[in-house]
């Protein structure tokens, strides 16, 4: 099987090489533990390093924010838009209707459909799909609109990242969105010592063989995301 670099240094090696190609990824973890450096520098490196275009969903967030990453870390995000490699769409809660089961397919991913085959995205983040779990009517709405997105990304043929916020440490382990995905990546925080130590998990991932096991993360301005793997 084909894989994707993630290029977080030390995480590729943990699986194997990479992600599957095609397949569709859950990142979570609670705030603050590196999930969405873990998606741009996806992103930006997958550019850098394959030419390979990309596509960033954002869902309550502020552009303010992304600039800050950009500074932080050395990445002109907005270069790669203006190259036409990089296309960014940002939802706010006035725009959470067109995530409802019976609008999803045209409101929402018939656009990203105009957009994914002409300009060739091999990549796409998600970040987050937490508000639109607490956002959509009920349960079941959510499940199927997740499932539709999910779909879609696997028959467009992308390799995808899916945020999304644990805010409580004990949940079902059976979620909707770690059910569907092809795999999962947890972070968490872990206090020693008075501080909090950022580290990875990866707890699902079709077709690979992984360590199962915590592992430290690192991040660092100018650089990004490593993670030590002990291997």
């Amino acid at each position: 099987m084909d894989a994707v670099k993630t290029y977080i240094t030390g995480l590729d090696r943990i699986i194997g090489g990479g992600i599957p190609k095609g397949s569709c990824i859950l990142v979570k973890g609670p705030p603050g533990t590196g999930k969405t450096v873990f998606g741009l520098q996806y992103l930006f490196e997958g550019y850098e390093k394959e030419n390979a275009a990309g596509m960033l969903i954002q869902i309550e967030e502020f552009d303010r924010t992304l600039d800050w990453y950009n500074k932080t870390f050395d990445w002109d995000l907005g270069m790669q838009q203006k190259k036409g490699k990089l296309a960014m769409f940002s939802f706010k809660p006035k725009n959470y209707d067109k995530f409802q089961p019976s609008k999803i397919e045209g409101e929402f991913l018939g656009k990203l459909q105009n957009i994914i085959g002409p300009m060739g995205v091999q990549r796409v983040v998600i970040d987050s799909v937490t508000p639109l779990e607490v956002a959509l009517d009920n349960d079941a709405d959510y499940r199927r609109s997740f499932y539709q997105t999910v779909e879609f990304f696997k028959n467009s043929g992308v390799t995808s990242l899916i945020i999304a916020d644990d805010v409580n440490p004990i949940r079902n382990p059976y979620d909707v969105e770690e059910h569907i995905c092809d795999g999962v990546i947890k972070m968490r925080l872990r206090e020693e010592n008075g501080e909090y130590k950022k580290e990875l998990m990866v707890t699902k991932m079709t077709a690979t063989r992984f360590p199962t096991a915590w592992f430290p993360i690192s991040i660092k301005t100018g650089v990004g995301m490593s993670v030590k793997p002990f291997l």
